[in-house]
């Protein structure tokens, strides 16, 4: 028992000393650091390690499976302290690659909102029709001030592209808008959507395809508002 009690002591303090400068005993420097074990600056570059399991080849096969940082294992009280925090600091990640792509699929939906397509063009004198013109002043007045902006369907024609930003520079030009600078840029892009006369004209044509007797939107509204109401 006395010959056991030496050695165990010199791990037993060996093993404290790990846990106060990292995994190292007596005479032990570390072999993966150029700064003294212990040290401000060992602390330091040993803060900067990744949490987590290391992968390692163990006979022929890579231990785990799925990729692993292969930089050296952190001290015991960095351990502790990713343990301590988890799922911090990935989760932190993962919720700004969410926002990342949210925030790409809103200046998608503004880009769309604030586009003059085909439709708004005249397609004898390519000058704005009534709809384009809302449209731009929609666009000026608005939208919000971080995402003004106009953009012109392209026509893949570099003549055609031209007139068209003169057109929309004009008509901007028209608007009372002071010392406001709007960008005004061509875009490769497709109509997504209907023109308004379009629309108006299937709305007409489904309207006259229903068979009678027909409710009126007069006399359906005026049904819904005495249904709420309960006769005496």
């Amino acid at each position: 028992m006395r010959k056991l009690a030496f050695p165990l002591a010199l791990l037993i303090a060996g093993a404290i000393q790990g846990c106060a400068s990292g995994p190292q005993f007596f005479g032990h420097t570390d072999k993966t650091s150029c700064h003294e074990p212990g040290s401000d600056e060992w602390w330091a570059e040993k803060a900067l390690l990744p949490p987590g399991q290391r992968q390692k080849c163990k006979k022929g096969k890579i231990w785990p499976a799925s990729p692993r940082s292969t930089e050296p294992k952190q001290p015991y009280a960095h351990i502790y302290h990713s343990q301590h925090y988890w799922p911090l600091p990935y989760v932190c990640q993962d919720r700004q690659a969410v926002r990342d792509m949210i925030d790409m699929q809103v200046s998608l939906g503004w880009q769309e909102e604030t586009t003059i397509y085909n439709r708004h063009f005249d397609a004898n004198t390519n000058m704005l029709t009534r709809a384009g013109e809302l449209h731009l002043e929609r666009i000026v007045y608005v939208v919000p001030q971080e995402r003004r902006a106009v953009y012109v369907q392209s026509t893949h024609n570099s003549e055609m592209d031209a007139v068209r930003l003169e057109i929309v520079n004009t008509a901007f030009s028209a608007l009372s808008v002071g010392d406001t600078h709007i960008p005004i840029t061509i875009r490769e892009c497709q109509e997504q959507s209907r023109a308004a006369l379009e629309v108006q004209a299937i709305n007409s044509m489904y309207n006259s395809t229903i068979p009678s007797p027909r409710l009126s939107s007069a006399g359906a509204a005026s049904g819904a508002a005495g249904a709420g109401t309960t006769s005496p």
